[in-house]
């Protein structure tokens, strides 16, 4: 004798209409399976709120690194060239040819040198001197504000950029960083005095070497320690304080897109003498940019791992859904319904929960990353407290960026744990025996 006619349909191919029907309708309410309905909902919840986390973690992550990149590439050079010292007198013209490069913005020839800042009121501070050209400086992010950095808070914060590079000898206007301003009490406009022990070379040694200069700006990029240190000064300036070469210790370069500077690093090593240095600023910054990243893959490994146990509570659902449905089970199977087309019933019905969960979480974490400044200001009224100083933090706002890489990455983890998860219980009940089943009735 025969079995009847398949319980998916004669022809019906895996995963078929008849398959769906079922796991959606095992998965409706009914009095009998309050139980199964109760553990349904709180895998769902789980999965929901676990994505959701994932989502907002990532992406406050990705705003403080952004903000953090936008300071930080505002005043550093994106691809440093140093030339060897025999060659030194060839930084400027090659800056001149790198400035020339696709997706270079601007090159220019830097000096480098370390000074004491001392003002009128008798406060000092250690300076890192930045020798620059006056057509450079005024171009540079922190000057105008473009790639971010007036967004991210960064810019001039009193005076201007105008008279710099202008004089004898490029002058004797200089700008200084806002913590130093602070420390030094001193502003735009007021006079200080460095001091370098390099300069004029006598019968002695080496003599320091001390002179006034007039403070035409104050900047900020909004990186304290940055603030507290930096000094641009005119180039010709810089190679006289500091008894240096006036073509410049390396060349900073600045690239339309520094999140992906090799594509121009391999047009500079191509038209660069032999022995040249190039090197971009992840190199330079290597702790901190090791840091980032670092922190960044921790956080997305143990938001997945909670991802992943919040999907583990679809085995209990579905464990108690095939309990319950262990009749229903052996009817289908009597009725010709295959091991596969049973597993797959069960599979789809725990698929399904994950899926909505992940999906309604993916909603939920974007939302909260739209809303985060209401939600932000919302606590800071019910607590009372501002949960976010910006004179702690120099932002005004909780920064959140979504990362679609980051909601792809998560919209197929939640889908594998739930089907991972849901694999085991669909499995054994595709096994059951029928008589068995039926006998146990």
């Amino acid at each position: 004798m025969s079995a009847g006619p398949d319980a998916a349909g004669t022809g019906a191919g895996p995963f078929s209409a008849f398959e769906f029907m079922l796991a959606l309708r095992y998965l409706r309410a009914r009095r009998q399976q309050a139980g199964v309905t109760l553990v349904a909902i709180i895998s769902f919840v789980g999965i929901m709120l676990a994505v959701t986390a994932l989502i907002a973690v990532m992406s406050i992550m990705n705003g403080f690194r952004h903000e953090l990149l936008t300071r930080l590439l505002g005043v550093q050079p994106h691809v440093y060239v140093q030339l060897p010292q025999d060659l030194n007198s060839q930084t400027s013209d090659l800056a001149d040819a790198i400035a020339q490069l696709p997706g270079v913005r601007q090159a220019g020839p830097v000096t480098l040198g370390q000074a004491l800042v001392t003002s009128a009121r008798g406060q000092a501070a250690f300076a890192q001197v930045n020798g620059v050209r006056a057509s450079d400086f005024v171009n540079f992010d922190i000057v105008t504000g473009a790639g971010g950095v007036a967004e991210a808070g960064g810019g001039l914060v009193s005076g201007t950029a105008e008279g710099f590079g202008e004089g004898r000898n490029g002058g004797d206007i200089i700008v200084i960083g806002s913590a130093m301003a602070a420390r030094l009490g001193v502003s735009a406009g007021d006079d200080v005095t460095l001091v370098t022990p390099r300069g004029a070379q006598t019968a002695l040694g080496v003599a320091p070497r001390s002179k006034t200069y007039l403070v035409g700006a104050v900047l900020t990029v909004g990186v304290q320690d940055l603030d507290s240190i930096l000094v641009y000064m005119p180039i010709e300036q810089a190679a006289l304080f500091f008894n240096r070469s006036a073509a410049g210790d390396y060349i900073d370069v600045r690239l339309t897109n520094p999140d992906a500077p090799e594509p121009v690093i391999a047009r500079i090593n191509a038209i660069a003498p032999p022995g040249a240095l190039v090197f971009d600023w992840r190199v330079e910054n290597a702790a901190f940019w090791n840091a980032l990243q670092v922190e960044r893959i921790a956080m997305r490994l143990i938001l997945s791992i909670i991802v992943a146990i919040a999907a583990l509570n679809i085995i209990s659902g579905v464990v108690m859904l095939v309990k319950n449905k262990t009749r229903d089970i052996a009817i289908l199977r009597t009725m010709g319904a295959t091991r596969g087309a049973v597993m797959r019933i069960f599979l789809i019905a725990g698929a399904t929960i994950g899926s909505f969960g992940t999906l309604c979480g993916i909603v939920l974490g974007l939302l909260f990353v739209a809303f985060i400044g209401p939600i932000q200001d919302g606590i800071a009224l019910m607590t009372g407290v501002n949960i976010f100083d910006p004179t702690v933090y120099k932002l005004y706002r909780l920064p959140a960026r979504v990362d679609w890489t980051e909601v792809v990455f998560v919209s197929a983890w939640g889908f594998a744990m739930a089907l991972l998860a849901t694999l085991l219980p669909s499995w054994r009940a595709g096994r059951i025996d029928p008589v068995e089943a039926l006998r146990n009735e």
